[in-house]
């Protein structure tokens, strides 16, 4: 009898692997997922209080904040860059935003996070988001 010099590994021993990394696959990506939303938050928290610290320092010179809806990079034109836009608007129950600014900052078009949705902040010192778990929001 002869005796076969070729070694290898078999049809059902590599599907067994493959399988078995699919499996970490589908188990690790939420996880990675959640890691990547955490930063996302990270970076739409930080350009609203930039954005309200810019609000401030104008309502400190002039007596009221401006309006504007910004994109990436303007600072003075609003804006978070990134993965979110900034927008102002008025606070609730405010008809002007004269004297009370709500800053929110709305992920941009391709990126989604229903746990947190769109951030805000408003001038008297509120903070919140529109999503299903409010207690991400701001942590």
């Amino acid at each position: 009898m002869k005796h076969s010099a070729f070694r290898g590994f078999t049809l059902i021993e590599m599907l067994i692997v493959v399988a078995i990394a699919a499996i970490l696959a589908a188990i690790s990506y939420p996880s990675y997922m959640d890691f990547v939303r955490k930063g996302w938050r990270s970076e739409g928290r930080s350009a609203l209080m930039q954005q309200m610290q810019e609000q401030e320092r104008l309502y400190t010179q002039v007596g009221r904040y401006r309006r504007y809806a910004g994109d990436s990079g303007d600072s003075g034109n609003g804006g978070a860059g990134g993965k979110y836009t900034v927008e102002s608007g008025n606070c609730e129950g405010k008809g002007s935003i004269d004297s009370c600014i709500r800053l929110t900052a709305t992920l941009k078009a391709g990126f989604s996070d229903p746990q947190v949705g769109n951030l805000w902040v408003d001038s008297t010192g509120g903070k919140g988001c529109d999503g299903t778990d409010a207690g991400r929001c701001w942590q």
